[in-house]
Parts: C-alpha cells; structure tokens; sequence
C-alpha cells in the first residue's frame, strides 16, 4: 500500500482544486520507495500539506492544524477572493495489496467541513463514521496521530513531553492502536452491560421482599394449627430418638479415645526420642567423609615420599654424569665491553641523525645510506654476541658440592615422611576401629527405631479408627442438626428433651408422612393470593435470567479485554525492544558515537493498591479485605484500565559523545533535533507505515547533519514512501519529484511541480 494521490480544495490557503500526485514504490530499483519535497518560501503555505494529509485521517484538535476554531480550516479569503464554505480534503491510497481492510484496489478518505460546523468523512464516495477511518488506519499503521505525520515542532515537543505522551505516541509507533480501539471498545460495551446489570439486580432486590412473602402466605393457607402442632411433637420425638441414641454411642467410645490418646501421645514421645539419637549420629561427620580425608592425607604423604625418591635418584644420577662428562661452560661478555660498545653505537647515531639533517646533496645522502648499513651491522653483530655468548668446556675433579648437599637432605626428609607415614597408618586403623563402634550402635538404634514405629502406628491405626467412628457419629448430628433447623426451625429444645414415646423411629417417621401428606390435601387456598405469586414469581425468574445472561456477557467482554491487554503487552514489548536497538544505532551514526536508551516506566498495580490503601486511611475509610475478590471492585480496575503491570511512561536517556549530560533539557537545539530524528528512523525502521510525512523536521540542522538526515532517509526509503516539507539542499537533492508552493496576491497557494529524473535528462541534452 502506499499514498498516490493528494486533493486539497478550500482548505486553508489551498483555495483552489490542488492535486498532488506521488509516485509508486520501486521494489526492484535500489533508488527505493521514492521521495517526494514539498519545497517553498516561508509562508507560501507548503506546511498546509501535511495538515491536510493530518486533517483527513481524523485529527479533532483544531490547536494541532495552527487555528483556534473549525471554520478556520476553511479559505478565510483575501483581498482578491472571497471566502469559501467549504473545505474538502482527500487522499488516495493504493490498496492492491490489501493491507487496508476493505476489499478495493484503490481506497479514497475524503472529509469535508462547511462552516456551518457541519462535516463528513467518506470512503469511495461513502458516508462513514469517524470510527471507522481510525480503526481503518489503526489497522494499517498510519493515522492522525500517529508518527506518520511529523508536524512542525512534533520533534522537539516529543522530547518536552512528559513520559506518559511520550509513551502515548510509542503505542502508536508499535503498533497497538488498533487493540486499544478494540479494547476502548469492549471496555465500553462492559460498561454498559454492567449498569444493566446493576439495575436488573436492583430491581430483583426491590421484587424479593414481595416474592418472599406472597410464598409465606401461601403456605399459611396450606397449613392447619393443630396438624402443624401434632406434627411438631411427633417429629421431636423422632429426632429426639435418633439424637440420643448416637449420643449413647459417642459416650461409649469417648473413654477408649481418651485411652488410645494417651498412649499415642507416649509412643510419640518415645519415637521421638530414638529419632533424636540418630540425628544425633546423622549429624556427626560421616564415616566416608572422615574416611576420605585421612585417606587424602595418606596418600599425600606416599606422594611426597615417591617424589622425594625420584629427586633422589636423579641427583645421584647427575653425580654419577658429572665424574664422566665434559661440562660446557657460558661466558658471556663483561658488562664494561658492552657498556663501550654501546656507547659507540650512541656516538655513531647520534652523528648520524646530525648530518642526516643537515645533508642536501645526492652523495650525502649515499654516505649518510652506508652509515647507516655500518650501524646497523655492528648493532647486529652485538646482539648476536649477547644472544649466544662464547662457551668453554671443562671437566670436573670433584662432584658438585650443591648437587651433594641436595642428596642428603632429600635422604632426611625422606626418613622423616616416613615416621609421618607411619603415624597416618595408625590414625586410618584407629578410625577403622571407631567406626565400627558407632556403626553397631547405629544399627542398634535402628531396630529400637523400627520397634517403636510398629507400637505407634498400631496405635494410630487403633485412634485412627476411633476417630472415624467418631466422626460419623459427629457428621450424623450434623445432618439431624440440619433436619431439625429445616423443619422445626429451632434445636434449643434438644437439651432438655428426654425419651417418652413408645413408638420406633420407623413408625414416628410414617406418622410424619401421613401428616405432611394431609397438610398438602388440606385447606383453601385463595386463588388472587396463588396468581399474584405466580406472577411475580415469573417476573423473578425471568430478571434473574437476565442477570445471567448479562453476567456471563461480562465475563466473555472480560475474557476479550484480558486477551487484548495481553496482546498490547506482548506487542509493545516485542516492537519498543526492536526500537529501542534501532534508537541507539541510528543515534550513534547521527552524532559519530554517544548513548542513548528508552526506558520504560513501570508502576505495579500493588504500589497503585498500596497508595490507595493509604489515601483511604489518611481519610478514615476502612478497605474490606475481600475487595479484590469482589466482582464489582474487579470491573471498575478494569474500566479504570488496571493491569498487572501499568506502563506509565517512557524516559529517553540520551549521552552525546564527549558530553555527561543528565536530562535531554541541557541538549543544544540541535542535538535535541538530532534525537528526536534518531528515535522517529527508529520507529519507521522498526514498523514503517505505508508512508511518513515529515514536515521541516530537518529545519535545526546545519549543513553536516543534514547529509547524514538526508542519508538516513535514503536508507529508509526503501521501507516506505517519504512526502517531507523542508528548506534542505540535501533532503531536496534525495527527492524523485520536488513540489514548489508559492503564493501570490490573493493568497492562494499554488503547486508546481518538477521531476528530478526529467529535469537531469534535459540537463545532460
């Protein structure tokens, strides 16, 4: 996809129909994607341009075009024209590759204002919402606010902004804008299911009340006294019955648990102290540790001694050579004869740089040549005697009285690593000894250990199985406990309730039957009482129904919202990595060197949470602890836009080469221009829209620095299409077709245009 094509009616100073036409990217050609120069005098309104190009995809902020309200987007007239009603802006986009989503070759974005405050936005010549141009370029990484259009001051104001705009305009640049669209969107759709919600709710809440006595009601006319009386004893006497019987039993076992525990907790205690004299083993040193360092010790000392009988045997050998064999003998040069020569040497070269400077004629220095030769030898000749100096051959009368003394006192300090290898010997068999000790011992504890562990858990089995009967017992009073609660609504009568009725509990239990059986055959129930609980009882259900249906459209809206923020998390991540990389490379070919990062600034939701838990306390407000768990408290994080880590801004650090600068505020101009260019080729190298407008975002740069701009956009102009506003001889020399805007009298702006391939043809002709 890339921009053909710029109309521009009524629009600022474009009074007439302006069409500006820009060429298809070369994909084979090394000359890349093409540039194209919007050139012109101050004030012939060529940055009308790019604020047309901003305008159409969507740009609401009148302050950002340079006016104060919308009519001023429109011809205001001169003394030589009139004014206009109308402004109409469109571009072209080629879309044969389908990167826009919409299914056309060729895809026009037009919008109109008439001063009326009336506007529309059309796609091919069709009425559209505003939404849907943003989602449309969103998708396709361009828009109005994103940095493919680079306005007049954008560069310096980015590096002024605070840290959340810089991270603002970074999440175009990585290209989220279209999952925070959809995210907005979900977001608002949750919001809206989730009022419904409360207000369904709220009307459940007020429908209840009623619901719950028409019920009462109706079951005050099913009932008679003297039933519900005679089957309140006949159910006491049942459950009555069952309760004490199981806590007959409870009363049996309660001794022989009390028994069983006791001795468990003896056992335990016994078991517990056997496993504390093996820890008290386990936690001495073992018997392979101390094993193993003795036997290092042995064996260092055998090692010395076969080293000290190698030495021996060596310089008995030598002794024995030396009575036999002629010796030869280094003498090397006196320290005086080398002194003498090299003074003569310094004599000699000092003479020769003396006359070197001061020869001028051919022959001198073909003197000066030999000299030099002369030097060099005798400067050879004396290393080579220092290196091998003369040796003399002699033969001994005698053994070299060193080589002696060195005998005998390896035969010494032999005899003494002996007595030290002895007493090792005697330390690893007393070891030995010991350990077989403690290792009896050990085994010993064990099977006491063993012993013990069998007694204790027989008698945990034993309790164990107590335990369980009583927890039947204890489970079986619980559900009686209930039964009572749900059908006599009281159990205090339980302490004083003693056994009277000769009945079995089968028998109490028919009589309840029967008795329930005729409390449903009996009574006249009154039919307007019966029909207004039925319907309200239908108008619950159906409420309640919809509060499900809402609640699980909340969970899908939640589930969306988590996939997008996970999605904008990976996203960013991956691309402010890439850019981040690129920054510093095209940072340090921008300045010949220097540091510079993006730093991310991050608040966890913790932090966020703790300072609200302190705002609430400096306040008087006491947070429930189950707040995070509350459904309500999660929805409004979420709508809040709340995630586990909150990006809150970006921080650029930025060094230039020889400088310790602490903030970009003490750059120069132009060093913030130049970092501010060096982060915007970052961004476009890292996911270069269809294509950039930058609009004289080259004007602090002097002559050098604007070479290696224009080399950079050169370099980048093989990834997207370039439409720059600018007053650069070396940004223009870059340009396939340059764009003069003039204005004359009646202030209109008007567009020649030149080809820079034709103009070079009619040059070389």
């Amino acid at each position: 996809m890339f921009l053909q094509r710029l109309e521009i009616a009524g629009f600022k100073s474009f009074a007439n129909k302006t069409t500006l036409e820009f060429p298809a990217p070369r994909i084979d050609s090394s000359d890349g994607c093409g540039i194209v120069s919007i050139v012109g005098p101050n004030g012939s309104g060529k940055s009308n341009a790019a604020d047309a190009i901003r305008w159409v995809l969507g740009e609401q902020s009148i302050k950002l075009l340079r006016g104060k309200k919308t009519e001023d987007v429109i011809f205001s007239g001169s003394d030589k024209k009139a004014r206009l009603g109308m402004a109409e802006v469109s571009i072209s986009l080629n879309n044969e590759d389908r990167s826009l989503d919409i299914d056309f070759p060729e895809v026009v974005i037009t919008r109109r204002v008439y001063r009326d405050g009336n506007s529309e936005y059309l796609i091919n010549k069709n009425a559209v919402r505003l939404q849907d141009i943003l989602m449309l370029a969103a998708k396709a990484s361009f828009g109005q606010k994103s940095y493919s259009v680079i306005g007049q001051g954008m560069v310096d104001a980015f590096l002024n902004a605070s840290a959340a705009e810089r991270k603002d305009f970074l999440d175009e640049a990585v290209g989220v804008k279209q999952f925070q669209i959809k995210r907005e969107q979900s977001l608002h759709k949750l919001e809206t299911t989730w009022k419904n919600l409360k207000q369904a709710q709220a009307v459940l809440v007020e429908i209840e009340p009623r619901l719950r006595s028409l019920q009462r009601q109706v079951k005050r006319l099913e009932r008679r006294e003297e039933i519900e009386k005679e089957l309140t004893v006949v159910q006491k006497s049942y459950y009555g019955s069952i309760y004490l019987e199981i806590y007959k039993k409870q009363k049996e076992l309660k001794p022989k648990y009390d028994e069983l525990e006791k001795k468990f907790q003896e056992k335990s205690r016994e078991l517990a102290q056997v496993q504390g004299e093996l820890n008290m083993l386990e936690k001495e040193d073992s018997r392979t540790e101390m094993f193993n360092v003795l036997q290092q010790k042995y064996q260092k000392i055998l090692d010395e001694k076969n080293a000290l009988k190698e030495e021996q045997l060596i310089l008995e050998n030598k002794i024995e050579l030396l009575k036999h064999k002629e010796i030869a003998r280094v003498v090397p040069l006196a320290l005086d004869q080398v002194l003498e020569k090299l003074k003569e040497l310094d004599t000699m070269h000092r003479d020769f740089f003396k006359n070197f400077s001061s020869a001028k004629s051919l022959d001198e220095f073909r003197a000066l040549q030999k000299r030099f030769h002369e030097i060099s030898e005798k400067i050879t000749r004396l290393v080579g005697e220092l290196e091998r100096p003369r040796v003399e051959k002699y033969k001994p009368q005698e053994p070299d009285p060193e080589l002696v003394k060195k005998v005998k006192e390896v035969i010494a300090r032999i005899q003494t690593v002996d007595l030290e290898l002895m007493a090792s010997r005697k330390e690893l068999e007393g070891f030995n000894q010991k350990e077989e000790q403690k290792k009896g011992k050990f085994f010993e504890l064990q099977r006491k250990f063993q012993a013990k562990q069998g007694e204790y858990n027989d008698i945990s089995r034993q309790l164990s199985d107590v335990r369980i009967e009583l927890a039947k017992h204890d489970t079986r009073v619980e559900d009686i406990m209930s039964e009572i609660q749900q059908e006599l609504k009281d159990t205090s009568w339980l302490k004083d309730y003693k056994e009277s009725h000769a009945a079995g509990a089968e028998e109490l239990l028919i009589q309840i039957h029967n008795l329930k059986h005729q409390l449903d055959l009996i009574g006249g129930i009154d039919p307007e009482t019966v029909k207004e609980y039925k319907e309200t009882k239908e108008r619950f259900d159906f409420l309640d129904t919809q509060c499900k249906d809402l609640a699980k459209s909340i969970e899908s809206l939640k589930t969306v919202v988590t996939e997008l923020d996970e999605t904008i998390h990976r996203e960013f991540n991956t691309s402010f990595k890439n850019i981040n990389q690129e920054f510093q490379k095209y940072f340090k070919v921008l300045f010949h060197g220097g540091k510079s990062e993006l730093v991310l600034i991050r608040e966890s939701e913790k932090e966020e949470k703790k300072e609200k838990e302190m705002e609430a306390a400096m306040e008087g407000i006491e947070l429930a602890e189950d707040a995070a768990n509350n459904e309500d408290e999660v929805i409004k994080k979420m709508l809040r836009g709340s995630s586990e880590k909150i990006v809150k801004g970006v921080e650029i650090m930025a060094t230039p080469p020889g400088k310790k600068l602490k903030s970009i505020n003490m750059m120069s101009g132009g060093e913030r221009a130049l970092t501010s260019i060096a982060l915007i080729s970052a961004i476009i190298a890292n996911n270069p829209p269809p294509f950039v407008v930058l609009d004289e975002v080259d004007a602090a740069l002097d002559e050098a620095n604007s070479e290696r701009f224009a080399a950079i956009i050169d370099e980048l102009s093989h990834k997207t299409q370039f439409v720059i506003i600018t007053h650069n001889r070396a940004t223009m020399h870059r340009a396939v077709i340059l764009y003069g805007v003039t204005m004359g009298d009646d202030s209109v702006s008007k567009v020649l245009s030149l080809k820079m391939e034709d103009a070079e043809k009619m040059v070389r002709k």
